[in-house]
């Protein structure tokens, strides 16, 4: 199908705004409660 939607790519950008409606928010106010973040990166990833 030449018209197919992208979803994977839709998926990825809607989660980076998600995160960083999140991360803006806790530098604004902090975390909730005993809430923590667990963060990752992938040193695989070339450059």
């Amino acid at each position: 199908m030449s018209q197919d939607i992208d979803y994977g790519n839709l998926m990825h950008t809607a989660m980076r705004g998600l995160i960083k409606t999140v991360l803006s928010s806790v530098a604004e106010t902090g975390l909730p409660g005993a809430h923590h973040f667990f963060i990752t990166f992938d040193t695989r990833q070339e450059g």
